[in-house]
């Protein structure tokens, strides 16, 4: 594994416990902290972000270890990237720049390919117009438009170009994703959305282990194991319903990125019900809660049924921080690695679903065997006869049903 020097920037407001959401994402990164730098900054320095001696005493330490990457936890300009990698002669990394290698690295689909593409290409242009805007000053007039500047300006179009490229190719594949959807359009449709390695996937894998026969999902004790929206078709009591597994919070996304990951969250505008999955374990449940509210209303999905599902409650010495939380009405915690606790889980999905079921006997007529295998098929049975006139069913119905089948109600 590649050696990495962490380098944690805060401000005085910021909690200085935020070492470890850097150190997973470099694991998951492929790389190994064996030094840890922090400092506390009233406010940027323009030049190196952090002050001009930690610049030197990081370049120290990389000397001593044979270290020949520093990963900060802020984004950085591109002259202050320059800066850094000239005085302490070593490789810098910043936020978004190694969330983005990440993304690279892990998506698997056509679609998260393309949207991690679009989103480096985005995070690039803005440092080319920077740069191109600086030598248009330097330079100036006839005759001084040097064989550099023209190449940054073609940079930049074709960057611009291969923008527009790829939005349309996304255009293209929203356009199967409702032909897709329109298929599941006769199921109750679940989303799980929380923060990266929530426990949101390995929710999935144990529904599945329980009450669906497709592929599990790839799921991994790492942020970010997974870039790519999985559905799976599950039967819970004889109700047809698809989980799908969305991808990760995190906080401080660049502009760039946090679109792209907005993009993602589409899926959900089309969800009956959300699992708003929280990890229990962490101290900033709060924040998690808000960011995930807040990215809820941009996509305008506020006002779906929620559950607020609380999770890793094994991991806590005790559940006092959790009793906080007892606004939110539909709530559960769990350990999502109990199979008792998925049972919970799901009994909290199905109460839902049937919150405005009714209860109804039916006489359905012999000569409409569909009707009577529909019903056998998809609801449990409270009480079934078989009579002169037809089949007298008893059931707790739901109003899609209900509407639909009107005529048998007896």
């Amino acid at each position: 594994m590649q050696k990495v020097i962490q380098v944690n920037v805060y401000d005085k407001k910021e909690d200085l416990n935020k070492e470890y959401e850097l150190e997973s994402l470099i694991k998951t990164a492929g790389g190994k902290v064996e030094v840890f730098i922090s400092q506390i900054i009233d406010k940027p320095n323009p030049s190196f972000y952090i002050g001009k001696g930690k610049v030197f005493e990081i370049k120290d330490i990389a000397e001593k270890h044979d270290i020949k990457t520093a990963v900060f936890d802020v984004e950085l300009s591109a002259s202050q990237v320059r800066n850094l990698e000239e005085t302490m002669k070593i490789k810098v990394v910043d936020w978004t720049t190694l969330i983005l290698d990440i993304f690279a690295s892990r998506a698997r689909t056509k679609e998260a390919r393309l949207k991690i593409h679009l989103a480096q290409l985005k995070y690039s242009l803005p440092r080319l117009n920077k740069w191109f805007s600086y030598l248009s000053r330097q330079a100036g007039g006839i005759g001084t438009r040097g064989p550099g500047e023209t190449m940054l300006e073609t940079d930049r179009r074709a960057v611009i170009r291969d923008i527009k490229f790829l939005e349309e190719k996304l255009k293209k594949l929203e356009v199967t994703k409702k032909v897709n959807r329109k298929s599941r359009q006769d199921s109750i449709n679940v989303s799980l959305v929380g923060y990266t390695n929530a426990g949101k996937s390995t929710i999935l894998n144990n529904m599945l282990k329980l009450y669906g026969n497709e592929k599990y999902v790839y799921s991994d004790d790492l942020l970010f194991a997974t870039l790519d929206t999985a559905t799976r078709r599950l039967t819970l009591d004889k109700k047809e319903i698809t989980l799908t597994d969305t991808v990760g919070f995190i906080d401080n996304l660049s502009e760039e990125l946090n679109e792209s990951f907005l993009t993602t969250l589409e899926e959900i505008k089309f969800s009956d019900i959300l699992l708003i999955v929280i990890d229990s374990s962490k101290k900033d449940i709060d924040l998690q809660i808000d960011t995930i509210d807040k990215a809820l209303e941009k996509v305008k999905a506020k006002d779906k049924e929620m559950i607020y599902v609380f999770n890793k409650v094994d991991t806590l010495d005790d559940d006092l921080r959790l009793r906080a939380y007892k606004k939110y009405k539909n709530r559960i915690y769990i350990s999502a690695k109990k199979t008792d606790d998925i049972i919970r889980l799901k009994d909290s999905i199905l109460d839902i679903i049937k919150k405005d079921y009714v209860d109804v006997n039916l006489l359905i007529p012999y000569d409409k065997g569909d009707v009577i295998s529909y019903f056998l098929d998809h609801y449990e049975v409270l009480e079934n006869k078989y009579t002169d006139k037809g089949a007298r069913i008893s059931i707790n119905i739901s109003p899609i049903d209900y509407e639909r089948y009107k005529q048998y109600i007896n």
